[in-house]
């Protein structure tokens, strides 16, 4: 049966983009979230026309069935200014056309060309702490107090929730709550809790024009070097992350992205790395879908926002 009531959510990464519809409820419309190249390298006004295209499309299947939005939630990796919906990436070779844009003027274009109000709830918000609400209330980590929530991808995003609130300037965390920009060995944590960090260890161990997907095919296979690589990375991992743990106390550590479905070679490594140095351990797991988690956390901004 069709929602009569709705959510349009986007889960917009450098690679794809990932779309769901879903109810007050959470519940997703389609089975699987809709999937499409982000096209985050082309010109302005590619990249717009395809944003465009795609809440448009979605847009107007729910309207033609008489279904009522309630709101519109983008995650977008930063950085960027989710208040008022402006990019602000570039250097970094993805969305470098649409720097200082404002996308939520322009979707409240769009959308009031198809009939629906101005007034539209539409909210930005950083990918990985709609990833992080979307699992501290609704995913593996529902029922759990002190949650640490870690995305390994192009970067690594991260997001501290303690008594339903997330964590800023505090247990050693910038001023927005995140762990990247921390000074760790030779760099700083996102370039060696990433997929960058990966590949570095993988071309240690002589593996060479791989990416973490491709390595983790492997793995699945049965191949004992990358494994191993695996393995080196959860070392690292804990390496990187062991002093937030040790100043935070998680109940849960909850990792998304990509990466994060080799959990099962980097575990035993990454306990035994954080148990050597004193740390109590939390519950680790992996995130069942990072992508459904994160759009269920922008439902979860929207109404807490807009008391929707």
């Amino acid at each position: 049966m069709l929602f009569k009531q709705y959510y349009l959510c986007l889960d917009v990464g450098g690679t794809e983009i990932k779309v769901n519809i879903l109810n007050k409820a959470k519940h997703p419309f389609y089975t699987g979230n809709i999937c499409y190249h982000s096209k985050a390298r082309q010109d302005q006004h590619s990249i717009l026309q395809h944003f465009k295209t795609i809440i448009t499309e979605h847009l107007q299947i729910m309207n033609e069935n008489g279904a009522e939005l309630l709101g519109i939630g983008i995650a977008f990796p930063g950085p960027f200014d989710y208040e008022n919906g402006i990019s602000l990436i570039r250097g970094i070779r993805k969305y470098d056309a649409i720097y200082q844009v404002n996308l939520k003027e322009l979707m409240i274009q769009w959308i009031v060309t198809l009939g629906f109000k101005a007034t539209t709830p539409i909210i930005f918000e950083n990918d990985a702490t709609s990833f992080a609400t979307g699992e501290y209330y609704y995913g593996v980590a529902n029922g759990q107090n002190k949650g640490m929530f870690i995305t390994l991808g192009t970067g690594c995003g991260s997001t501290f929730i303690e008594n339903n609130r997330m964590v800023k300037n505090k247990y050693g965390l910038n001023q927005d709550g995140m762990v990247f920009d921390t000074p760790f060995l030779t760099g700083t944590i996102d370039e060696y809790l990433s997929a960058k960090g990966l590949m570095e260890i993988a071309k240690a161990n002589n593996v060479t024009n791989v990416d973490g997907y491709h390595l983790f095919v492997a793995a699945e296979n049965g191949n004992v070097i990358v494994q191993r690589i695996f393995s080196q990375f959860g070392t690292q991992i804990a390496q990187g992350l062991r002093p937030f743990i040790l100043s935070f106390a998680p109940d849960i550590l909850v990792f998304g992205g990509q990466i994060s479905h080799s959990l099962k070679w980097m575990i035993d490594s990454m306990q035994e790395e954080l148990t050597r140095g004193g740390v109590r351990l939390p519950l680790i797991c992996n995130s069942l879908d990072t992508s459904l988690a994160t759009l269920t956390g922008l439902v979860q901004t929207l109404e807490n926002d807009h008391k929707i």
